[in-house]
C-alpha cells in the first residue's frame, strides 16, 4: 500500500512537543481560541489535521477544510496549497479519486508559481498514489512517482527521497518485479536507519518504511522475514501511537501467519478495530477484511491441529462468514471504483462459491477476476514501467552528457586564456605548458566517455527500434484474433476459422523465435555477458534442429556430420545461428516453385547441413536449393550500419553479432536460381 507524503509548514511548539496522538490533539484544539496570530493559528490547523490523519480521516478533513478557509482570507498562498493536498490526501484516504486529483492539482499550480521544490516533490508523489490505490493505474502512477523522486532529489532531503523509494517499491511488488522492489525497498529502510532521528515523524517512517518490507516479504512468502519486519514494525507504531501503522501491520502479520489461523484471526480482527475507528473504506482496511474471510475459508478447506476450537466452529457458519467479509469486501472495492483488489477479491469468492456448489456464481466471479488480471498485469502495462524507468535513467544519462560538454567547453576556454597568458608570463612557462598537457588529456578522458555514452544510447534505441518492429505486429494480430473469437465466436465460417488459427498459430511461433533470437542478441551486446564455450557435439545442434523443425511440411532437411566431430563454442550462441540460418532458408524455399520449366519434372525444396574437418578447422556448412540472395540482401551480414529491413535483414543481424562473439568466421556463396550456401568455420 503505497503512502502519502506529509505537507509541512515549519514551526515550533515548545510545550506541546512531549505530546503525541489525541493527547497532542486535544492539547492544540484547546489552544486555537487563544491564538491571535494568523500565521500561528494556520500552523495549529496544519498540525490538528496532520495529527488526526492517523487516527480519524473525517476529523482530519474537516479541520483542513478550516485551515483553508483560514489561509484564504490571509492570501498565503503557501498555507492554500498545503490545505489543498490535505483535502486531496483525504479524498484519497475515502476512495474518491475525483475530489482528490482535483485538490491535488490546485496544489501543484501554486507550488509551481512558488517554485516550491519540496511540496512539488510531496503532491506529485500524492497524485502518484491517488491513481495506484484508487484506479489501479500503475503506469500512471509510476510517472508520477519518479517525476516526485526528481523533485525529492534536488531538495536532498532524505524524508522525500525515502517516500519515494518506497513508493516505487510497492509498484514494483505488485508487478512482481521482485528483485527491484527489495533495491528500492532496502534503499528507503537504509535512508530512515542511518537517519536516527527520535523525533515522532522519522519514527513512524521508519515504521512504515518497516511495514512495506514486511508486505514486500509477505508477497515472496519468506514468512520469517515477513513476520520479523513486522513485529520491528508494531513496536514502533505502539510506542508512537500510530494508529494508521498499527492497523496496517496488524493486517500484514495476519498474511505472514500462514496456518495458524489462531494468530492470523486476532491479527486480522484487530485490524479490523482499528480500520473500523480511523477510516473503514481505506483501501487496507478493505484488503483486511477480504484476508479475513479467506482465513475463516482456508479453516474449511486447510483445518489443522487445533483449529476445532476456533470460533465459529461449525463448517456451515465459518463459510457463511467467510462470504459475508468476501462480498463486504467486494462491495466496498465496487462503490471506490478500485479495481485491482476487486478482482483479487472476486477470484477468492469465485473459489468459495464453488466450495458451497454455487457454480453460476463462481463461473461469473471466476470470469471478472480473470478479465481484471489480464487488464492489470498486461505486459502492455509491465512495457510502459520499463519504459518509464529507462526514460528516467536515459534523462540521467543526458544531463551527465551536457554536464561533460559544459565541463570540456569551459577548459577549452580556459586553455585559450592561458595559452594567452604564456606571452606575458615567460617566467611561469614551464608551468603553463604542463597545465596545458594535463588538460588535454583531462578532454581525451572526457570526449571517450561522452563517445561510450552516445554509443549506449544507440545501442538501445536500435534495440527499442527492433522490439517494436518485430514484436507489435504479431502481438496486435493475435489479440485482435482472441477477441473475435471471444465477442462472436460464430461470425466467421469453420474453414475461415481454421485458417486464422493457422495464421495465428504460426505468428505466434515467429514471434517466441523472434524474441529468443532478439533476448540473445541483447545479451551479447552488453559488455558484462561473455560466451559459455565448452566443446560441444555436432550431432547434438543437428538433433537441435531437427526436432525444431520437424513440423515443416514442403522442406526436406537432411543433415550429414561424421561420428564424433565436435566444437569449442557457447552452445546458445552457435545453436540460434544455426536455426536462424535454417529458417531463412526455409522461408526462401517456401516462396519458391519445385518445379524447373512449365511440364518438367518435381524439384524437391532441399536443405543440406554438413560438418567436415578443413584445413586443422571444423566446418558446418548449410545449402539450399532456393532462389539465392542478392548482394543487397547480404549486406546486414557484413556492414555494421547497414538498415534493418523486415525479419531477414534482423536475422543477418543477429548472426552476423552471434558469430563475432563466439569468434565464428561466416562466408556465403549465392548463385541466383541455384540456391545459396553459408559456411561457418571454427578454429
Amino acid at each position: 500500500m503505497n503512502r502519502l507524503f506529509i505537507v509541512l509548514l515549519f514551526f515550533s511548539l515548545p510545550a506541546l512537543a512531549q505530546k503525541q496522538g489525541r493527547a497532542l490533539i486535544d492539547s492544540l484544539v484547546a489552544e486555537l481560541p487563544k491564538t491571535t496570530n494568523d500565521t500561528a493559528k494556520g500552523r495549529l490547523y496544519r498540525v490538528i489535521a496532520e495529527e488526526w490523519f492517523f487516527t480519524n480521516v473525517d476529523q482530519a478533513l474537516h479541520y483542513s477544510r478550516l485551515g483553508l478557509q483560514h489561509t484564504t482570507l490571509m492570501k498565503w498562498q503557501r498555507g492554500i496549497g498545503v490545505f489543498n493536498g490535505y483535502i486531496g490526501r483525504a479524498y484519497s484516504d475515502k476512495g474518491n479519486y475525483d475530489s482528490c486529483r482535483y485538490y491535488f492539482e490546485k496544489a501543484i499550480a501554486i507550488y509551481k508559481t512558488l517554485d516550491d521544490t519540496w511540496n512539488l516533490a510531496s503532491t506529485t508523489n500524492n497524485l502518484g498514489v491517488a491513481e495506484q490505490n484508487i484506479r489501479s493505474n500503475y503506469p500512471a502512477a509510476t510517472r508520477h512517482y519518479f517525476e516526485g523522486l526528481t523533485y525529492a532529489e534536488k531538495t536532498g532531503d532524505n524524508y522525500l527521497i525515502g517516500l519515494c523509494l518506497d513508493n516505487l517499491s510497492e509498484i514494483y511488488r505488485i508487478q512482481k518485479n521482485i528483485p527491484k522492489a527489495l533495491q528500492f525497498g532496502q534503499r528507503a529502510l537504509a535512508l530512515r536507519q542511518q537517519q536516527g532521528n527520535p523525533d515522532i515523524n522519522a519514527q513512524r517512517e521508519l515504521a512504515a518504511s518497516l511495514t512495506s518490507m514486511a508486505a514486500l516479504y509477505t508477497q515472496i512468502e519468506d514468512w520469517p522475514k515477513a513476520r520479523q519486519y513486522g513485529l520491528r514494525a508494531l513496536a514502533i507504531h505502539e510506542r508512537v501511537d500510530n494508529k494508521d501503522g498499527l492497523a496496517k501491520t496488524y493486517g500484514n502479520l495476519s498474511v505472514a501467519m500462514q496456518r495458524d489461523y489462531r494468530q492470523k484471526i486476532e491479527y486480522s480482527l484487530k485490524a479490523k478495530q482499528l480500520w473500523n475507528a480511523i477510516n473503514p473504506r481505506h483501501l487496507e482496511a478493505v484488503s483486511n477484511l477480504a484476508n479475513l474471510g479467506v482465513a475463516y475459508f482456508d479453516l474449511v478447506r486447510h483445518p489443522g491441529p487445533n483449529t476445532e476450537t476456533i470460533q465459529p466452529t461449525s463448517r456451515l457458519a465459518r463459510l457463511q462468514l467467510a462470504q459475508r467479509y468476501l462480498t463486504e469486501a467486494i462491495q466496498l472495492s465496487a462503490d471506490k471504483g478500485e479495481v485491482s483488489d476487486l478482482a483479487s477479491f472476486r477470484g477468492n469468492l469465485a473459489e468459495l462459491q464453488a466450495v458451497t456448489g454455487n457454480y453460476k456464481g463462481a463461473y461469473e466471479n471466476f470470469r471478472a477476476y480473470q478479465a481484471a488480471q489480464d487488464s492489470l498485469y498486461s505486459q502492455e502495462n509491465k512495457n510502459k514501467i520499463a519504459e518509464l524507468e529507462g526514460k528516467r535513467e536515459i534523462e540521467i544519462r543526458d544531463k551527465q552528457l551536457e554536464i561533460n560538454r559544459l565541463t570540456i567547453a569551459g577548459q577549452n576556454r580556459q586553455q585559450i586564456a592561458l595559452l594567452l597568458g604564456l606571452g606575458l608570463l615567460l617566467v611561469i612557462g614551464a608551468l603553463l605548458y604542463w597545465q596545458n598537457r594535463t588538460r588535454k588529456r583531462t578532454n581525451i578522458t572526457l570526449l571517450r566517455l561522452n563517445g561510450e555514452l552516445d554509443e549506449a544510447n544507440r545501442v538501445k534505441a536500435r534495440f527499442f527500434a527492433i522490439l517494436s518492429h518485430d514484436l507489435r505486429g504479431p502481438i496486435a494480430n493475435l489479440i485482435s484474433f482472441l477477441h473475435l473469437q471471444r465477442e462472436s465466436p460464430d461470425l466467421l465460417p469453420p474453414d475461415q476459422v481454421a485458417r486464422h488459427e493457422q495464421t495465428v498459430t504460426e505468428a505466434a511461433e515467429g514471434l517466441l523465435e523472434t524474441m529468443e533470437s532478439m533476448l540473445l542478441w541483447s545479451k551479447g551486446q552488453m559488455q558484462q555477458f561473455k560466451p559459455d564455450v565448452r566443446t560441444v557435439p555436432v550431432a547434438n545442434l543437428f538433433d537441435y534442429l531437427q526436432r525444431f523443425f520437424a513440423g515443416v511440411p514442403y522442406v526436406q532437411i537432411t543433415f550429414d556430420a561424421p561420428e564424433g566431430v565436435q566444437v569449442a563454442t557457447d552452445e546458445d550462441y552457435l545453436r540460434t545461428i544455426m536455426q536462424n540460418l535454417t529458417s531463412n532458408a526455409i522461408n526462401a524455399l517456401k516462396h519458391t516453385s519445385n518445379r524447373v520449366g512449365g511440364d518438367a519434372a518435381v524439384r524437391p525444396a532441399h536443405i543440406h547441413w554438413q560438418a567436415r574437418s578443413e584445413n586443422g578447422q571444423v566446418v558446418l556448412t548449410i545449402t539450399d536449393n532456393g532462389p539465392g540472395m542478392s548482394e543487397s540482401q547480404l549486406t546486414a551480414l557484413y556492414n555494421d550500419d547497414a538498415a534493418i529491413s523486415g525479419k531477414s535483414g534482423l536475422g543477418l543481424h543477429l548472426i552476423r553479432d552471434l558469430a563475432r562473439a563466439i569468434a565464428c568466421q561466416i562466408s556465403v556463396r549465392s548463385t541466383p536460381g541455384a540456391g545459396t550456401e553459408f559456411k561457418l568455420a571454427f578454429s
